[in-house]
């Protein structure tokens, strides 16, 4: 991911406020079959009072997750129950999980377990299920110890 230092000067919850909102965009492109760029350009509109820095750090979210959505549900899928396949989960559930884990595999500028916990509290927040929280922090708990050590 490219933030060209952005990132790294924004406040903690200001970054959980990114995360939020890439995950809030890949949702309507998960399930609404837009496409990445039209998606942005209506966001964008519809939160036009959203600070330009946490947008700019949402859309490169959603960009990186996109562009490598097969690698990135491909190790959600690894940790899935047996039998379960990643279009199974709950999309809001899906959308979260796909966006920590692209951010984990990508370039994160924030430590693993500050990614896991903006997750999980997003997964609170937004999450269609109350046992989301714990999935989200169980797959990813798996996924940074087997991809960041």
């Amino acid at each position: 991911m490219r933030f060209n230092g952005v990132f790294m000067a924004l406040l903690n919850r200001e970054k959980r406020e990114a995360r939020a909102h890439a995950v809030l965009m890949l949702y309507q492109y998960d399930v609404g079959n837009f496409e990445p760029e039209d998606i942005k350009d209506m966001y964008g509109e519809e939160t036009g009072n959203l600070k330009e820095e946490i947008f700019s750090v949402a859309c490169a979210l959603m960009d990186e997750t996109v562009e490598n959505l097969k690698s990135v549900d491909s190790l959600i899928s690894k940790y899935l129950k047996k039998g379960w396949r990643i279009s199974r989960l709950l999309p809001v559930d899906r959308a979260i999980l796909r966006v920590a884990t692209a951010e984990l595999l990508g370039n994160p500028l924030s430590p693993s377990p500050a990614i896991i916990n903006d997750a999980v509290e997003i997964a609170k927040e937004y999450g269609e299920d109350e046992k989301s929280s714990k999935l989200i922090n169980a797959i990813l708990d798996r996924i940074s110890k087997e991809k960041c050590g």
